[in-house]
C-alpha cells in the first residue's frame, strides 16, 4: 500500500497536537525543531504523523505503553474514517 502524504494543515485541522522536545542534534539535521504530532483515540490507540515525511499511522500499545502494533493511515480520506469511526 502506498502511503499519500498529508499535510500539517490537514493533521492540525483533525485534531493533532503537538509537543515540542528540544534536540539539537535533530535540528541540525532537519533544519526544525523535533516535535510529537498525535491524536489519541483511546486510551491504547493514537494516531501518529511525522512532520519528516508528512505520513501518518495508527498505533497500538500495552498497558505499559509499548508499541504493539503499526498500521500506515493510507491518506487523508483514510484519516478521517478512522478519526469517525472512534468519536462516534
Amino acid at each position: 500500500m502506498k502511503q499519500e502524504q498529508i499535510t500539517y494543515r490537514g493533521i492540525i485541522n483533525l485534531g493533532f497536537t503537538e509537543e515540542y522536545c528540544k534536540d539539537d542534534v535533530y535540528f541540525d539535521h532537519f533544519g526544525f525543531e523535533y516535535v510529537i504530532i498525535e491524536k489519541q483515540l483511546t486510551k491504547k490507540i493514537y494516531l501518529s504523523w511525522a512532520k519528516e515525511t508528512r505520513l501518518c499511522e495508527i498505533v497500538r500499545v500495552d498497558k505499559k505503553g509499548d508499541i504493539k502494533k503499526r498500521m500506515p493511515v493510507k491518506n487523508l480520506e483514510q484519516l478521517k474514517i478512522i478519526i469517525n469511526f472512534f468519536e462516534d
